[in-house]
């Protein structure tokens, strides 16, 4: 009875090795879906954001350079 349940074991254990590794696999995609999930619905407020900003409150009249002049001089030390 000893040898059979010991020879059950040792079929048993790569069994639940796998299982265990398929239920992380599984477990971890969720949790990364999750944060994508957020991390899609807080990219798009803030673009949403931003972009309502440069629409409402973008500078009308853009600031124009002004015209100087170039005064060219010699530095002989």
């Amino acid at each position: 009875m000893n040898q059979k349940l010991e020879r059950l074991l040792q079929q048993l254990i790569p069994f639940l090795m796998i299982g265990i590794a398929i239920a992380l696999i599984i477990g971890l995609f969720i949790l990364f879906s999750y944060v994508f999930v957020w991390g899609v619905i807080i990219g798009a407020i803030l673009w949403l954001i931003a972009f309502i900003k440069s629409y409402f409150f973008s500078r009308s009249s853009k600031s124009m350079t002004t015209k100087g002049r170039i005064i060219d001089h010699n530095d002989k030390d």
